[in-house]
């Protein structure tokens, strides 16, 4: 086994060489307790959701502080032997994954037709009622959107990423196709979209325009980044600021031709101060529901898609019951979300709760004074009869919301539908950000959503700890294994090494066994649904075909059958392959599940059950592997003394622990 050279030990600090061992620890700061993931957002209050945010956010400090030192040591030895050479590059590329995975955030992906309240929704639980602009301008319907949290400074800063010049150039030949046509073949909603590029980016004479004429660089001379395909950054003190700047970029404004630029931006993300206690760690994206012509733009979607931890899905509430569009987009999106995604929870959220006249309602729901223990002598009657109106529309909202969810057959058979997966929020912007609103903030449920926000921010904190410590402990206790010199200890984890090369390859042997079944299993599977699909194809493609006009195929092809418009995805791909899909969804959910927010870390299938030892630890393992553990315990191998059991439970525990003490072991070492 290579050694690393002698010297190669990380310091805690500079000043590693004066203090005692334990200064550096990772526990627990003294008079915090430590804090286990939040079940619910209920259950977690600001202040211990802080506190047990910033023991992490020092826990991983510390850590990256230590793997730091070891990568900078590193970079010193070069001339080495290879064994030695190879242990080197293995911890360097270890310790750059480390740092790669704690920059991920947790995606919270919004969807909402235009109108539905998503700006004024994320403006109120931002505490900016005028960052993202809304109200009377026809808003954009395919710029990618993502607000997060500015942690450095107190700016609202956003950043615009444009598409390729060549792109659009591709794309304004299709536009002017579009505008060409007439007669039977038109579609009137690519028709629209069309005109509304070409007049928002060259003014309204832009439609008499050439295609030469359009393409010259002339056009852009207020954005130089779009030419040179760069991100445009733009930096404001006050959050009304930015909205007048970036308006332009994600919203077509009729009164203004040839001054408005979202025709040729892909995504816009705006980072807003004061707000690090939910969002430092996640991101929020407005999804757009429909799309154009643009791949690069449809593409970026689906992947954002597939980053999303969780979907909100906006929608009225005098609609939301019968909202069958919102929810299919969720279906439409279905393959993105589970199989190909993260998405593992869903909440509807209903908008403009506030939206609502007392005496039609009582009127329409045959409701009287009495059902709300009110009288008209009350000097307060007006405003409670209003209040108990939008209380009980609220009750009544969410009981159809869950009702129409246990409808949707498409996603239930996608995700692990337990009673977390879907929540339902009621929830009154306009109230939340009135000076003198007739609701409690309690009542508007935009706290409600603030926690649910901080507890995905506190389970992507634990989890990325958790991951990165561990990570870093694997790194130190290799460095260390790799220093011992003493001859007896060199037999003993000769021997042991030779053991565990043993089992390990006996434990790779069950495991390919097992992995040959669930290969061989779903390709029956599919092989059975290939065959469908190709019985099938010619029908299906009919039915596709002939549901969509001209332009709408114009646009599949252009998209490579994938096309998002205003009545729903058009998937060509996915509906040549249904057959297939339904033929392996049970199997595959049953092999690949989609683990929910609330549940471990690592989870099992359900016809895996992993013996005690393997739940505390938290363990995913196939039943073959654990066949080879078990006949390896009945050869009389050597157990672990009550010692060593001891300190693997503690580190199990507390494995930040456990870097600081392998950290604290180093210097120890070093001043012998």
């Amino acid at each position: 086994m290579p050694f690393l050279p002698q010297g190669l030990t990380p310091q805690m600090d500079n000043r590693g060489d004066k203090r005692p061992a334990g200064n550096d620890s990772f526990s627990t700061p003294p008079g915090t307790h430590k804090k286990s993931r939040p079940s619910s957002p209920e259950k977690t209050g600001e202040g211990t959701s802080m506190c047990a945010s910033e023991t992490a956010a020092i826990n991983i400090r510390n850590a990256r502080r230590i793997m730091a030192k070891i990568k900078h040591r590193l970079n010193g030895y070069k001339n080495e032997d290879n064994p030695t050479k190879k242990l080197i590059e293995y911890v360097r590329e270890d310790i750059s994954k480390l740092d790669i995975s704690i920059k991920k955030k947790t995606t919270v992906g919004v969807f909402g037709k235009t109108g539905a309240g998503k700006s004024s929704l994320i403006n109120a639980i931002l505490g900016e009622k005028d960052l993202l602009p809304s109200g009377t301008l026809c808003a954009c319907t395919s710029v990618i959107i993502q607000v997060g949290a500015n942690v450095t400074d107190s700016n609202y800063t956003a950043e615009l990423e444009f598409i390729s010049k060549e792109e659009w150039d591709a794309e304004l030949e299709t536009l002017l196709n579009v505008l060409s046509e007439d007669g039977e073949e038109k579609d009137g909603a690519l028709f629209n979209t069309a005109n509304e590029k070409i007049t928002a980016l060259y003014g309204e004479d832009g439609v008499f325009l050439s295609v030469e004429d359009l393409k010259k660089d002339e056009h852009f001379t207020n954005i130089p980044e779009f030419l040179k395909s760069k991100i445009k950054k733009i930096v404001c003190e006050k959050a009304s600021d930015l909205s007048d700047e970036i308006g332009c970029y994600i919203q077509h404004d009729d009164s203004r031709p040839g001054e408005s630029y979202w025709p040729v931006v892909k995504t816009v993300t705006i980072k807003v101060p004061n707000c690090k206690d939910f969002l430092e760690h996640v991101v929020l994206v407005d999804l757009p529901g429909t799309g154009d012509y643009n791949k690069s733009r449809d593409q970026m979607w689906r992947m954002k898609l597939r980053d999303c931890s969780t979907v909100w899905i906006v929608s009225e509430i005098n609609r939301a019951a019968a909202d069958r569009d919102a929810w299919e987009i969720v279906s439409s999106s279905i393959t993105d979300m589970a199989q190909g995604g993260e998405c593992s929870s869903l909440s509807f959220i209903c908008t403009k709760t506030d939206d609502l006249n007392p005496q039609k309602y009582m009127k329409a729901s045959k409701l009287k004074d009495d059902d709300f223990h009110i009288t008209p002598e009350d000097p307060q009657y007006g405003n409670k009869k209003k209040i108990a109106c939008i209380m009980h529309r609220n009750g009544k909202a969410k009981e159809k919301v869950k009702k129409q969810f246990l409808q949707q057959d498409t996603i239930k058979k996608h995700f692990d539908c337990d009673d977390n997966f879907l929540s339902v929020f009621t929830v009154s912007s306009e109230e939340f950000t009135k000076e003198d609103p007739i609701l409690n903030q309690e009542q508007t449920e935009i706290p409600a959503l603030k926690d649910l926000l901080r507890k995905y921010n506190i389970n992507h904190i634990n989890e990325t700890t958790h991951h990165y410590i561990s990570g870093a402990l694997g790194i130190l206790s290799l460095i260390q294994g790799s220093k011992e010199s003493d001859a007896k200890m060199m037999v003993e984890r000769s021997k042991l090494y030779a053991t565990l090369e043993r089992d390990l390859h006996q434990a790779l042997g069950h495991l390919h066994e097992y992995c040959h079944e669930i290969k061989s299993s779903l390709q029956a599977l599919l092989a059975k649904g290939a065959s469908e699909s190709e019985e099938k194809g010619v029908e299906t493609a009919k039915e596709v075909i002939m549901s969509s006009r001209h332009q709408t195929l114009t646009a599949l092809c252009k998209n490579d059958g994938f096309f998002r418009a205003k009545k729903g995805v058009i998937d060509l791909n996915s509906s040549l392959a249904r057959p297939m899909f339904q033929h392996i969804n049970s199997e595959f959910s049953e092999f690949f599940p989609t683990a929910s927010s609330t549940q471990p870390l690592y989870t099992r299938p359900s016809h895996l059950t992993p013996p005690e030892k393997d739940r505390k630890s938290n363990i995913h393992t196939c039943k073959h592997v654990r066949k080879a553990y078990k006949k390896r315990n009945k050869t009389g191998k050597r157990k672990a003394s009550a010692k060593e059991r001891r300190a693997s439970d503690e580190t199990r525990r507390n494995p930040a622990e456990g870097v600081a003490s392998s950290g604290a072991g180093f210097v120890k070492e070093r001043k012998t």
